[in-house]
């Protein structure tokens, strides 16, 4: 087992967001102090930084990650990031990250890497949305997590950087599917899109590409239930590396359930150490 105890900061919350194009107001310090709350961890983030601990592991022996975003981190929390190697499976890492209960489990499964004879179906007929990128976004992204590798540091920021290119869709929707999601979180319906699950498929041998002006990402929403619940599919490539293929399970949650969720702020009792 491999752990490390971790307080994810405003600043590097920040930081983060902009390294990644997260516009998302729960992100922001100005926002969230005016709702008397503290910034919430995007989920990617934590994910990364817990990856990064079974780097070699993720580059060498693992096919497929399945991923559970159960419930929120605020800022100013410790956090217990742990991977646990299964011993009936020596492919299998556990993925845990871990403030009052583990965030990346539900009651039935848990976060986790692994090698898996055959995953989902990865071919399918997407719109291609290619994003625009700036070598220090993956830079600041790199130290941010912490990672040591180059070609785990490429390959998480790609992972990460799929959020803005679903949230490039929905702002500028074409398909049915998508005008019907971006008036469901762009409308008066107070609703906010939340990660469920994620799954992804890792191309054998590890994809090695360095990040050049862009990164190409293409995307198929799928309605599940209208209004409620969504699949998003995405296939990553850069200069025709294929990266990942990706399958998102996106749940619409009310803004006032996901602030209940988040932490209280409470000035002049919560001052986090330079260092710890």
């Amino acid at each position: 087992m491999k752990q490390k105890k971790i307080i994810f900061r405003d600043q590097e919350i920040v930081e983060f967001c902009k390294a990644t194009k997260d516009t998302n107001e729960i992100h922001d310090p100005d926002f969230m102090k005016k709702m008397g709350k503290r910034i919430i961890v995007p989920g990617m983030f934590a994910l990364s930084c817990t990856l990064n601990l079974e780097a070699r592991h993720l580059k060498t022996r693992a096919n497929f990650i399945k991923v559970l975003f159960n419930s929120l981190l605020s800022s100013g929390d410790f956090a217990t990031l742990c991977t646990a190697l299964n011993p009936n499976d020596p492919y299998e890492v556990r993925l845990s990250a871990i403030n009052h209960k583990d965030t990346l489990t539900s009651k039935n499964e848990y976060t986790r890497m692994s090698r898996v004879d055959s995953g989902f179906d990865s071919h399918f007929d997407g719109i291609p949305r290619r994003l625009s990128l700036d070598p220090k976004q993956v830079q600041t992204f790199k130290g941010l997590v912490g990672i040591t590798d180059p070609d785990i540091s490429n390959f998480l920021f790609a992972v990460s950087y799929a959020s803005q290119a679903l949230l490039s869709g929905i702002d500028n929707p074409e398909t049915d599917v998508e005008l019907e999601i971006d008036h469901l979180i762009n409308g008066n319906s107070k609703i906010s899109p939340f990660y469920h699950s994620l799954e992804i498929q890792i191309p054998q041998p590890f994809p090695v590409f360095t990040p050049g002006n862009s990164i190409d990402y293409c995307i198929h929403f799928e309605r599940i239930k209208a209004d409620k619940l969504y699949t998003a599919h995405v296939r990553c490539e850069s200069e025709g590396v294929k990266i990942f293929s990706s399958r998102y399970k996106l749940v619409g949650i009310p803004d006032n359930i996901i602030f209940r969720m988040a932490k209280d702020a409470h000035p002049g009792k919560s001052k986090i150490p330079d260092s710890y």
